[in-house]
């Protein structure tokens, strides 16, 4: 990830917060690679099941809409992000699957989501949930959106051992599992499930470094 590795610190936070341009579109394509096995892993957990209604939350550049929708049949896609580039491309790269009225991208953020009560089986984020500085609100609107029984998945960033651009100055707010545990339950999810899971990562120059990420499954 040349470009990627170019940026300051601050630089890269804020492409990572909200991709912009052809640098944002160039680190997304990156990403792709970087997290599939991540993403794949989210998407499994899920457990999408026939006539699901799915909810990403900051799809990026929207490659994992096709994985989510051939998942099962009678699946629809909703995708809400905060950057216009992101959803343009989205919105480009899978036309085929918007023409059918399966899969849409929004531009808005988790904090107030433009949704009806009840909307969606299924809401999910990957590397999102780190910049929110207060998750209360995107974590009561994500219960709102969801139908009983709905499933709420995310996976973002653990402070241990975190990126050097990870920082609260840069937008980056990590937690532990038993911070999210807290939030989850504050905020009124049953079934809650925090798991941190270690991975490895290889950086541009062939380094290879533990990273930790926090898994939260809960039952709405």
């Amino acid at each position: 990830m040349a470009i990627f590795e170019s940026l300051s610190a601050a630089e890269r936070a804020k492409q990572l917060s909200n991709p912009e341009g052809a640098v944002g579109l160039a680190i997304a394509e990156s990403l792709n690679e970087t997290n599939r096995q991540g993403n794949a892993q989210i998407v499994t957990l899920l457990g999408v099941a026939s006539g699901n209604h799915v909810l990403e939350i900051g799809f990026g550049n929207g490659r994992t809409a096709p994985d989510v929708i051939a998942r099962a049949p009678n699946v629809r896609y909703v995708g809400i992000d905060i950057s216009p580039t992101m959803v343009e491309e989205a919105a480009r790269f899978n036309a085929s699957l918007v023409a059918t009225g399966t899969t849409s991208f929004h531009l808005g953020s988790a904090e107030r989501m433009p949704f009806a009560d009840a909307s969606f089986d299924r809401v999910f984020s990957t590397g999102v949930a780190h910049f929110w500085s207060d998750p209360a609100a995107p974590l009561a609107e994500i219960r709102r959106v969801l139908r009983p029984g709905g499933v709420s998945l995310m996976g973002c960033l653990h402070p241990r051992n975190a990126p050097e651009f990870a920082r609260a100055e840069f937008g980056f707010h990590l937690r532990d599992a038993a911070s999210w545990d807290a939030l989850y339950r504050a905020a009124g999810f049953a079934e809650v499930t925090i798991d941190t899971v270690e991975f490895e990562h290889i950086t541009a120059d062939g380094t290879r470094i533990r990273r930790y990420v926090v898994h939260q499954m809960a039952r709405a």
